[in-house]
């Protein structure tokens, strides 16, 4: 009988304290090192070395506290840490380290007591300690960005929110909360479409499901507003938050698809860009209107005039008048013109510096022209002063002016009468050469046919006398 070869012997195992070494040698990403009970290096791998600085030779035997900041080593957090691995058989943390060449890093640390190596109380310890600067440094950057963020956005008079791509909000801030009334946990997910306007919401949420390809959101709509109790119209932008892997802590890391944006009040502007609107309309009316009075003043300078002098210094002085009517309706802000400061501005302009004086009289109660008729009258006292500056009562020695008006009331209509009297101007009979200029032609005819005014231009003995009787706004009837 032929006997087979005989089976070896498995292979007998290391000891356990040679595996224990030899993991501390391979171990090069890990500072792992061995402590005796009172806190002495026992052994010190080549990790330890590289993340601390020392070698085993400097290490060994000497008291691994040094590796902690002062500010731990004076609070007793060594020992406290030896204590709490006896307690429980294992002490974690993260904190400051120091390195041989002081500088200082951010690790994770565990120590862990290694039992049945002694009697009780005499066991030494494992430490193993890894770097994370790099991942507290980016936690850390993240919280303060994180807090910077809440501050600005419950700081800001806007709306703040934190979305999902197609609109789930996830955080809301609080003066959303106070502005339409629904909670955080109301506003959640779509719930926050409830304080959007029923006729609004579909394109509220059709603009999220673009927004994403677009980059970013805008949608303007009505909002409702809680405390006012009505909606009022707001300006929604969003854009997506953009973290970078390597800025978060490992657990957080990946993609971060939340998108920040504010929701702004626009009600008032809508109001005011309404009646800009209105304005515009204004302004390109009166505008045509007024080339059109330009166009006018023009063609009646122009065949009236005698010379091209003559038309020259006529036509500028009269577009000088217009010009102070619009400074006038500016100022007013398109509204009524005070007769007073209209009269006063021409006469001013006309070089008429004896205002109040006895050669000039005014007088009358505060009439308001409506802007429409200031225009005409101010071209029609300007012909009137032009005419009393050449030939009149503003020139000659011992020669007056006096302008006064009343405010009649014909039923429901008020109506201010204006005279403009000069005495102490001989002027001659009319013996039928007298030529009727651009003023006349004002006076008698324009004022009658655009304000539906009562005029008369007379040339008396002693000076000009005209009435203009101009039609103001109906009197509001009697409560």
């Amino acid at each position: 009988m032929t006997e087979g070869p005989i089976p070896s012997a498995p292979p007998t195992p290391p000891p356990r304290e040679e595996l224990f070494e030899g993991l501390l040698a391979s171990a090069t990403d890990f500072a792992i090192f061995t402590l005796d009970p009172e806190g002495r290096a026992a052994s010190w791998n080549l990790g330890a070395e590289r993340l601390f600085g020392f070698t085993a030779a400097e290490m060994l035997g000497q008291g691994a506290d040094l590796l902690f900041t002062e500010r731990d080593q004076v609070a007793g957090v060594p020992a406290a840490e030896r204590e709490t691995a006896r307690a429980e058989g294992l002490a974690t943390g993260e904190r400051w380290y120091r390195r041989k060449d002081g500088t200082l890093f951010w690790a994770s640390v565990s120590l862990t007591l290694m039992r049945g190596r002694g009697a009780p109380g005499q066991q030494g310890f494992v430490k193993i300690v890894r770097d994370r600067t790099e991942q507290h440094r980016a936690e850390q950057a993240l919280r303060r960005n994180e807090e910077r963020f809440r501050v600005l956005a419950t700081s800001i008079p806007q709306l703040v929110f934190r979305t999902r791509p197609d609109g789930q909000r996830s955080w809301a801030s609080p003066q959303w909360i106070a502005f339409t009334g629904l909670s955080l946990r109301q506003s959640q997910g779509f719930g926050w479409l409830q304080a959007i306007h029923p006729e609004d919401r579909e394109a509220t949420r059709a603009a999220w499901e673009r927004a994403e390809k677009r980059g970013e959101y805008y949608m303007e709509h009505r909002v409702w507003s809680a405390e006012a109790g009505q909606y009022r119209w707001h300006q929604t932008r969003a854009r997506p938050v953009e973290v970078r892997a390597s800025d978060m802590p490992p657990a957080e890391a990946g993609d971060r698809a939340d998108w920040v944006g504010t929701m702004t009040d626009i009600e008032d502007l809508r109001s005011l860009q309404g009646r800009q609107q209105v304005l515009l309309a204004e302004l390109q009316h009166r505008t045509r209107n007024l080339l059109a009075v330009v166009q006018s003043i023009a063609i009646q300078t122009i065949q009236s005039a005698a010379s091209l002098d003559i038309f020259t210094a006529e036509f500028k002085g009269r577009l000088s008048a217009l010009g102070r009517v619009q400074s006038l309706l500016a100022e007013s802000d398109a509204q009524d013109i005070d007769l007073h400061a209209l009269l006063t501005a021409e006469l001013t302009a006309h070089g008429s510096g004896t205002l109040g004086s006895g050669q000039v009289s005014i007088d009358g109660p505060a009439v308001a022209l409506p802007a429409a008729a200031a225009q005409a009258v101010g071209l029609a006292l300007h012909e009137l002063a032009t005419n009393a500056v050449k030939y009149g009562a503003l020139t000659r020695p011992g020669a007056s002016l006096a302008v006064h008006w009343t405010l009649e009331s014909i039923g429901t209509q008020q109506m201010v009468r204006l005279e403009w009297r000069e005495r102490g101007v001989a002027i001659p009979p009319d013996d039928g050469t007298r030529r009727r200029g651009y003023g006349t032609e004002l006076i008698e005819r324009a004022l009658p046919y655009q304000l539906k005014a009562q005029t008369n231009l007379e040339f008396l003995p002693d000076g000009v006398r005209c009435v203009i009787g101009v039609p103001l706004l109906p009197k509001p009837p009697p409560e």
